[in-house]
């Protein structure tokens, strides 16, 4: 079967920068694309008759195509969920994954690059502190979760504080506590008993400090591998603590995606490089994210050869005010790493 050839269309080179791997690795061999970000280079593309299977454009353009392309499949990329019933638009948050599917799914995919089967365990860290772990990896559950998926957040921290974002109060029970105390196999029994949901499921945290029940990294390990062996969930979202250890890095490995967090300072970036050059064929999986970014400060990361070595998501900007859980389900924060992800 010849190679379709897909022109995508899009002014906004960050998103493109988003998702151009992955469009890439799903279509795999079965197609070619050109990605066009420039509205000079795109008229100039269109004014000459050319065979194009797929172009994709940006709602609204006030360009006309001209009749030449009248085989050519066209649909619109927006940047609301509005009249997504029309075949021929395309949410522009969608998963890449869907966008494809959406386009045309029965030759498109690459069977090979869609190793989806099974629970997908998504890591999220940072090696400083304060770079906004909690939030991070709890938007990422909400928005993996509106997208259909099954997700379940486990928190690993030391200090579990992520209740403050939700509505209710729940900790995990005292006779829980009490066996992953005295032997933790008694206490993978009642896991699925312990899990709550509030629009996606969540381990509740311990009502102490884990340490106080002798809970180690391992512990939450093998509640993990419970849960990916029962095959519940599309996804389980792990914080994880800045803590290094042995068992820690072997979860890096084992994870299908890792979201590491930075901030645009000097420290927080050469700190990041640092571990990253002693983690040989790890990067692989990793999906960097800027948390707390601030244009009139000096970004490090913009020249970190990081950028070079991993794929990069976004830059979530920093706000005067501390930003509420309802504010951050109402906007687009956070839907970039989630196509990343997906």
């Amino acid at each position: 079967m010849a190679k379709k050839y897909i022109v995508f269309v899009c002014f906004d080179e960050e998103y493109i920068s988003t998702i151009e791997y992955k469009f890439a690795q799903l279509v795999g061999q079965k197609a070619d694309i050109e990605f066009i970000s420039d509205i000079g280079i795109f008229t100039e593309f269109i004014g000459s008759p050319r065979k194009v299977d797929i172009m994709i454009l940006p709602a609204g353009l006030n360009i006309q195509i001209p009749d030449f392309y009248g085989n050519t499949k066209i649909y619109y990329m927006t940047d609301t969920e509005t009249d997504m019933e029309a075949p021929q638009y395309i949410y522009k948050y969608y998963s890449v994954k869907t966008i494809v599917d959406k386009m045309d799914s029965e030759f498109l995919i690459d069977d090979a690059a869609t190793d989806s089967k099974g629970t997908k365990v998504i890591g999220v860290f940072s090696v400083s502190g304060g770079c906004g772990k909690t939030i991070t990896a709890l938007s990422l559950a909400y928005n993996l979760r509106k997208k259909g998926n099954k997700v379940c957040y486990i928190s690993t921290v030391t200090h579990q504080d992520f209740r403050y974002y939700l509505e209710s109060n729940y900790v995990l029970s005292s006779t829980f506590c009490y066996q992953c105390s005295i032997n933790i196999k008694n206490a993978l029994k009642t896991v699925p008993d312990e899990i709550k949901n509030e629009f996606f499921d969540y381990l509740p945290p311990f009502k102490n400090l884990p340490v106080s029940y002798q809970i180690k990294f391992d512990s939450y390990v093998q509640i993990i591998d419970l849960l990916k062996r029962k095959n519940t969930y599309d996804y389980i979202v792990v914080e994880l603590s800045s803590e290094l250890q042995p068992q820690k890095l072997a979860f890096f490995k084992s994870c299908y995606r890792c979201v590491f967090i930075t901030t645009q300072d000097k420290a927080s970036v050469k700190k990041l490089e640092t571990f990253l050059s002693s983690m040989l064929d790890f990067n692989k999986n990793i999906v960097l994210l800027c948390n707390r970014y601030n244009k009139s400060h000096n970004d490090y990361l913009s020249d970190s050869p990081l950028l070079g070595n991993c794929e990069f998501c976004e830059y979530i900007e920093e706000y005067c005010e501390t930003i509420e859980w309802e504010s951050i389900k109402n906007t687009n924060l956070f839907d970039k790493i989630t196509l990343c992800i997906e």
